[in-house]
């Protein structure tokens, strides 16, 4: 089983807000959360996007609360300088421009020199002819690293990839497919 181990670079993650869904739909994002070592960091543009929850009436806020609680998350706000940065960032020309979310995801990283928890194909691109400095991470690599970290029986692993994939719609970028069908069957 060469694809279960730890893909994670060291230091802490900032996480896009697909990246945080997709915990929130595996079910059980502190059993994935709780394996680094340090909190994952959400900029306060990606917990605005996370808290507009598709059904109305219903909220994340309280999941969102609890992950903060146990240390497993911290929300942390843009410097100036990240915020020039963003700013550049959702200013860019149609086509260029990337979501709030993702810039200011990237430009915290970007500034801080993380890494980064990001799914959509157009902020990885992005990330990786923009930002050479800041790693890009999928949201698989994610899980199957803290299952790694975890020792986790392989099934719960299957079972939370599962349910990111039907509750969150998780994407996973093509080149790690082959990633994907080796963990969901081996």
């Amino acid at each position: 089983m060469d694809w279960f181990r730890d893909y994670l670079p060291n230091g802490q993650l900032v996480l896009d807000s697909s990246a945080f869904i997709n915990l929130l739909g595996s079910g059980s994002p502190s059993e994935i959360l709780s394996a680094l070592p340090q909190p994952c960091l959400l900029e306060d543009k990606v917990v605005g996007e996370i808290l507009k929850h598709p059904i109305p009436g219903l909220s994340h806020q309280g999941v969102l609360d609890s992950l903060v609680e146990v240390g497993v998350v911290a929300k942390l706000s843009m410097s100036v300088v990240e915020y020039e940065h963003f700013l550049l960032l959702v200013q860019a020309p149609l086509g260029q421009r990337l979501d709030e979310g993702e810039s200011a995801t990237l430009a915290v990283a970007s500034n801080r020199e993380m890494a980064v928890v990001m799914d959509e194909r157009k902020g990885r691109n992005y990330a990786a002819a923009n930002f050479p400095n800041v790693q890009v991470i999928s949201s698989l690599k994610l899980f199957i690293s803290a299952a790694a970290r975890r020792d986790m029986d392989i099934q719960l692993l299957r079972t939370l990839l599962a349910s990111a994939k039907r509750h969150a719609r998780m994407s996973v970028p093509k080149s790690e497919l082959p990633l994907l069908l080796e963990a969901m069957s081996t």
